[in-house]
């Protein structure tokens, strides 16, 4: 955004680089050399580059990335410019390899059977915010989440996305402002990437050669190519060295195009910042094969803990519609402290002003990190010598956040790992699953989450102590029958 300021700015000052050039297309061919290892089954580290044995690069062609090669086929066959659009917007909203590969163009066009088809997978549908961030969506004065401009709002706009992509004369940056100015996203890198995608398959709606926007995260490089080079923007910059690449990589199977210049500067500058210092192999930087990566978050206030601390503290856990809240209720007419769930309370709050669930979780990274700084603050100030009872507890906010791509850094880790809970009480599901209010899983997903959430005690070296169905009053009594000396 103008005026904010470039967080990679400083990434490469007083890095000696006598010579960008070379040293970019130096890069990709290592990079390239990387993937053909790879995909011909040579085991692991496929380089003797500690940079790339370590950070998490793309591929120096587009078209290699699992992503562009679901949309390849899923795009193939589009019979006309409002199907490929619909397909390749969904496509990238979703940019996840596993969800792509079994959608097809007839079941992207039937809403219903392409929200089932969506419900049914096992993990979140959309690479996580880390790796993807992906905003709320305006169209005729309504917001749409993710979800609902990938599953419902792009069917119903594809003709009018069409006309606005095809009125821009072949350009990437017109085309993708002009989407812009009717959804208001602050980052419109999604549309950009739906945008250029076009030209793999329409060539006379976008041209494969348009000039590209620099993104902030290859500016520091596209900087010290065009002072190298002697040139004067960052366009002028991407021509010469689409033309330097006969005499740097004459070997490479086809010709850069402006894009590639763009991203694979992006991707220099990633790694010229190991080289020199600015950036640390950690959070989603790391390279981890079959990981997806996430970004880490953490309470820099928090010491790290040496020792074990033991609590009273008792939690209700669960999956959705288990029952917890009702449960809690009952324990707090019976004179017990109660603790109601932090994520729920947020919900209501907004519900209260007027907002829906799917607006207040529309930036999932926003959401989960409010409700770890709520729930670190919420559990480190709770009695540790008294029995007190909580809806659900930290562990719950690990496997959601999960979804939104963070994981937790060394300080919460530890708290977590320290800060002993005395019983974790694990509800057994209700026979009839509702939904609605601050409740959007349908009871395939909240029986899901309910087994993931028990596995995420477990992994914490928790045995939950299951509470079978029964009355409120039979529960109650089954808790008191169980809370811990």
């Amino acid at each position: 955004m103008s005026g904010t300021p470039n967080p990679y700015a400083a990434a490469l000052a007083g890095l000696d680089l006598p010579d960008p050039v070379a040293a970019f297309f130096a890069f990709c061919k290592e990079r390239e050399r990387i993937r053909e290892r790879r995909e011909a089954g040579d085991a692991p580290p496929w380089t003797e580059d500690p940079v790339l044995r370590r950070g998490r690069f793309l591929n120096v062609f587009r078209e290699d990335d699992r992503v562009s090669r679901s949309i390849l086929r899923l795009c193939a066959d589009a019979p006309d410019l409002p199907t490929l659009v619909h397909a390749l917007f969904f496509a990238r909203w979703c940019n996840r390899q596993a969800t792509l590969d079994p959608i097809t163009l007839p079941l992207l066009a039937d809403r219903d059977a392409l929200i089932a088809m969506l419900r049914g997978v096992d993990d979140p549908p959309w690479c996580n915010v880390a790796a993807y961030p992906v905003e709320p969506v305006q169209w005729d004065g309504v917001t749409y989440s993710r979800w609902d401009a990938a599953s419902d709002l792009f069917g119903r706009i594809k003709r009018d996305l069409a006309a606005l992509i095809e009125g821009a004369g072949g350009d990437v940056v017109a085309a993708t402002d002009a989407v812009n100015a009717r959804f208001g996203m602050s980052n419109s890198f999604p549309i950009f990437m739906a945008v250029i995608d076009v030209a793999w398959f329409r060539p006379d709606i976008i041209d494969p050669a348009s000039e590209v926007p620099t993104g902030i995260g290859a500016v520091p490089y596209l900087d010290r190519l065009e002072q190298h080079l002697g040139l004067a923007s960052h366009a002028e910059t991407c021509t010469r060295m689409i033309e330097l690449q006969a005499e740097h990589w004459p070997e490479a199977r086809r010709a850069l195009q402006p894009i590639d210049v763009e991203y694979l500067s992006c991707e220099c500058r990633k790694y010229y910042s190991y080289v020199n210092g600015t950036k640390r192999f950690e959070g989603k930087n790391a390279f981890v094969p079959g990981q997806s990566p996430l970004l880490d978050v953490d309470i820099p206030s928090q010491p790290l803990l040496e020792a074990p601390i033991a609590t009273r503290i008792h939690v209700i856990a669960g999956g959705p519609c288990s029952g917890k809240t009702t449960l809690l209720n009952a324990l707090a007419e019976a004179g017990r402290p109660v603790h109601p769930e932090t994520a729920r309370r947020l919900l209501e709050a907004g519900i209260a002003e007027g907002k829906t669930a799917a607006e207040l979780r529309a930036d999932p990274a926003a959401w989960q990190t409010e409700i770890f700084r709520q729930d670190h603050a919420l559990f480190d100030g709770l009695p540790r010598d008294e029995v007190v009872f909580t809806d659900t507890s930290f562990i719950e906010d690990l496997v959601f956040a999960a979804d939104a791509g963070l994981q937790i850094g060394p300080r919460l880790e530890s708290w977590l790992r320290h800060l002993r809970y005395a019983v974790v009480f694990f509800l057994d599901p209700l026979p009839d699953y509702e939904t609605g209010g601050v409740r959007l899983e349908d009871a395939e997903q909240a029986r899901r989450i309910s087994d993931r959430v028990e596995a995420a005690y477990r992994a914490y070296g928790y045995t939950p102590v299951r509470v079978p169905f029964g009355t409120v009053s039979e529960r109650v009594a089954f808790i008191e029958a169980n809370i811990a000396d």
